[in-house]
Formats: C-alpha cells, structure tokens, sequence
C-alpha cells in the first residue's frame, strides 16, 4: 500500500488538495489536471480571492504514446492559503470546455492545528448488507480502505466477536479515486460473517495499523503509528425453529436446476429421453444459496441404478454477489437395453424471509435404452491396412503340368501319421470327464474378452463400456482373481473419467491391457487345469 503510486485521475478534469484541514494562512497546494493540451490563460482564479490567498500558477505540459495512442495532459498547479476560521469551498473551475468540482476546507486556529490530526488522510468505511438474521445465515461486511499519504507497515485486520465466524471472499480491489478533492489509493475488501449461536451479537469493527512517513521520498522521517478502526455493529441473531427437519439452509433464495446434453423437454414433470446402450447422457445440476458459506452448501449425493454407469466430477464452486453457486456434471451411461429412471433431487430449506420451510427439487428421467448395433458387435475393429490384410485376394485358376516333390512329400507324411495312429491305439484308453459346456464357455468368454481388448486398444470409450459388460456376464468372469478383477475395474473407471471429464486428463491404455493379458492368462490355466482334472484314474 505504501509504494503505490498516486497518478492522475481518469477524468477529464480533476481539483486535488494536499490537505483538507489547515490552519489560518497555512499554505496548501491546489491541482488541477485537465487530459487534454489547453489554453491556461482561459484560467480565471478570481473565485478564490474571496475566502483564499494565492500565489501565481505553474503549469506544465506533457505528452505520452502508448501503444500508438498519443494523451496529452495539463497540470496547473497553485498555492493557496485560507485567510479565517471556518469551512471554505474551494470553486468550481470552468477550463475550455472542462470543469471541476468543488473542494470544501476545514480551517482552523494553529494551535488547534498542532493538537488536531489529519484525520482524512486514511480512513476505513465499512458497510453491513444486514443488521439480523439466523444461525448458520452469512452477512457480507464491505471495507473500503482510504490511503492519501504515505504509509509504512499497512495492515488491515478483520472484524471480530464473540460467536462469530469471520473469513475473507475474494481478492481485494484495488483503484485510486478522488473525495472532496482529496487524492487516494481504495482498497475494497469483503468479508462473510457467518454466526454460530443465537442472541445480541457484537461485531467490533476492521482494523488499520501503520506508521504515517511525514516528508518526501528522499528525506522522510518517522511520524507516529496511526491506527483507524471502524464502527461496532450489533447482529440479532434467532435461532433454528424447532419445527423444522432435516440439513439446516436458512436462505432468504434458494434454486435448484438442471441441464441435459442431449436436451431433454420436460413435460408434466416428467421427462423420456430415447438412447442407445454405451451413448452417453451428462446430467449438469446447479444450486444458488443467497447467504451460506461455501462449506455449508449441501452435498447432493445422487443414487443411481446399477443399469446404467455414472462418472460424477468434482462439483464446481463460485461467487455471485451474495450468493453460493454450486455445480455437478454427472455423464451417464446405459448398459442395458429397456426403460431406466434416473432419479430426480430434492433440497429442504428454510425461507428467511417467510419464516417457513419449504422444498425445491428437479425431475428425473426415463431412458428408453434401444440396442446399439455398433457396441454390440463383438467383432474387434481392426486398422485399415490389417483389413485389407483379412480381404480375400481373387481366385485364380492355374494348370499344373508338373507335380514335382509334392507328391512324394505328401506319401511321407501320411506314412508318418499311420505309425502315430498306430501307437496311439495300443495305449491304454483313460475315461475324462466331459467338460463340452466349460469349453463352450471359454470360447463365449475369450470372444467378448477379444472384443474388450480390441475396444482398449481403439480408445473407444463408448465400445468399452458395453463390450465390459458383456465380458461380466460370461461364466469364465469369475474364474479371474478379485484382485485382477478390481485393478480392471479402476482402469476402465479412469478411462471413462479422462473421455467425460470437463478437464482433459491424458490417459495411457497401456496398463489396462496388460490386466486383460493377465486375465487372459488365468482363463488359459483354468482350462488346462480341467484337463488335467479328466486324466485322473
């Protein structure tokens, strides 16, 4: 705060003082500063001879080019001495087609003088939107912070009292202005007072501490540690009826709303959205509390069926004047084939204003989940240059006219396979244990598996989540380790998260399909192991 810097005004025309309160014959310095290159000698400084001495103008000129844009500026600047005891006004002064505000002086003896402190040099003004109100409700108490002379260690310490919550919203505001001709730095600061018990609370009001720097940059010297501080207010505060059920919201407004993608129109308080199996639906729910903290907003816990797959983001918080504005993103995911309904949300709240309690909610939906033909297809999408590779080349029709070696090679291996056959009909003959519907089983299981590592392996989210599903349903799912099973099921989780979250998180396919090779490997062992199993006597 010290080392800000005190430049001209944005306006056209500005009358600055050094000081408010003088003494009789006490010299001051008047200002005037006009953004434009004028005539000075359209000055008239007659006006001030009434109740003022003053001594010849010094101007000076100046011009500046930011950016390609050319400001040209004026400053007249003018001694100036009161002649008795009194409130003055220093004129209005009209400059070309400029004018200034009036100034109003405080002059005094100079032995009241010395014993007076200039009391407008730093001042704190504070504003409370609210005198009472209920536990748990916040109040917003506004401080504006004056600076018009040189200050060494500022601080500005919050209000304070018994039973009373205090905490700071936002950063601080920081411009220069001017009041009743005097030039300062204002610092606009807000605070939220929340207060925890009921009763006649006192609220002891901000704080300034600092050390006022009496002369110029280069010799300055050490005045007197200042301190301001603001009006006390008292808060009446009531507290919860006993009437009342569930979370405590007391807020004069409360609104709770929701948003689909796809759109959804509601209709009679009920709503139907047609999609398909794997197609996601994100669901954005905003509440708006006039008066509550942030750490008191509700937190809405949503519980939905286990037909569908839901990836819920962090909700988002932010400040609109007095009010909290909470908001969730939820993408939701259909992973069977019918009617769904998504539940709709409800909020009890206590009404400030008409001292009753009320209820605000939002409506489901019904999804009517239709088969989707491209997720359902456990065919594994392969790249185009492997397609061509799969394409069957034309058939073509060559006459051979020559047999070669084959025909000899071929009598070898038919010679070979006799002896096999033969030695293996002089083994003994083992009973195994038929294991047709396990077999057919593995196949079913390792085509949907097939299918799920070739939908990793695309970075397709949407084939993902179906062909998952379909790999859960198959017998040979629950032969893989729990601990296996639950490293795939966060690794498809996060999958999900990084394809649906606001934020784009980058996201490595890598370690989910090493899971589903391993899972592979375990449904090869059980398959083996029931082999084994029918070779025993």
């Amino acid at each position: 705060m010290a080392s800000l810097p005190l430049s001209a005004s944005a306006a056209d025309a500005v009358a600055t003082v050094s000081k408010n309160m003088v003494a009789v014959n006490e010299p001051f310095q008047l200002t005037l500063s006009i953004n434009d290159s004028i005539d000075t000698d359209d000055l008239d400084l007659i006006p001030l001879a009434e109740n003022f001495t003053y001594g010849r103008p010094s101007v000076s000129n100046s011009t500046s080019i930011i950016n390609g844009d050319m400001t040209r500026k004026t400053e007249i600047r003018v001694a100036v001495a009161a002649k008795a005891i009194g409130v003055f006004t220093i004129p209005s002064f009209q400059i070309e087609d400029y004018a200034t505000q009036p100034i109003r002086i405080n002059v005094v003896e100079a032995s009241q003088r010395a014993q007076q402190a200039d009391d407008q040099s730093i001042q704190v003004n504070v504003r409370l939107d609210r005198q009472s109100g209920y536990i748990g409700e916040t109040f917003t108490y506004n401080v504006e912070l004056l600076i018009g002379t040189r200050v060494d260690s500022p601080a500005l310490q919050a209000p304070f009292g018994d039973g009373l919550t205090v905490e700071q919203i936002g950063e601080d505001q920081q411009a220069e202005t001017v009041r009743n001709g005097r030039r300062y730095i204002a610092i606009q600061r807000q605070y939220q007072i929340t207060p925890n018990q009921a009763g006649e609370l006192r609220l002891n009001g901000a704080v300034f501490t600092g050390t006022k720097v009496d002369g110029n940059r280069w010799n300055s010297t050490l005045g007197l540690p200042i301190s301001r501080q603001a009006k006390a207010e008292t808060l009446s505060i009531k507290g919860q009826p006993a009437e009342y059920t569930g979370l405590w919201l007391p807020t004069p407004s409360l609104s709770l709303s929701q948003r689909w993608e796809p759109d959804v129109s509601d209709v009679a308080g009920s709503a139907e959205q047609a999609a398909k199996v794997g197609d996601p639906i994100t669901r954005f729910i905003a509440l708006r509390i006039e008066n509550i903290a942030q750490s008191a907003m509700p937190n809405l816990s949503v519980t939905y069926p286990s037909r569908v797959r839901v990836y819920s983001e962090k909700p988002e918080y932010r400040q609109d004047g007095d009010a909290t504005i909470m908001t969730m993103k939820q993408v939701i995911i259909p992973r069977e084939v019918g009617d769904v309904s998504l539940p709709s949300v409800s909020i009890n709240w206590f009404n400030t204003t008409t001292g009753k309690q009320e209820t605000s909610a939002i409506s489901g939906l019904t999804l009517k989940v239709a088969p989707n033909d491209e997720v359902q297809s456990t065919q594994p999408i392969l790249p185009n240059n492997e397609q061509a590779l799969l394409t069957p080349a034309p058939v073509t029709t060559k006459v051979i006219t020559h047999a070669g070696y084959w025909p000899w090679a071929t009598g070898a291996f038919a010679l070979l396979w006799l002896v096999t056959l033969a030695l293996y009909l002089r083994k003994p003959k083992q009973v195994a244990i038929p294991a047709n519907v396990a077999v057919s089983s593995l196949h079913s299981s390792t085509s949907a598996l097939s299918a799920l590592e070739a939908a990793v392996a695309e970075n397709d989210a949407v084939n993902v989540a179906a062909t998952y599903r379909q790999w859960q349903q198959e017998t040979h799912f629950n032969a893989v380790p729990q601990a296996l099973r639950d490293s795939i099921d966060a690794e498809i989780s996060t999958m999900m998260a990084s394809r649906y979250s606001a934020e784009s998180t980058p996201w490595e396919n890598r370690t989910l399909l090493g899971l589903l090779k391993q899972a592979r490997a375990v449904k090869v062992n059980a398959k083996e192991a029931s082999s084994l199993k029918g070779l025993v006597p």
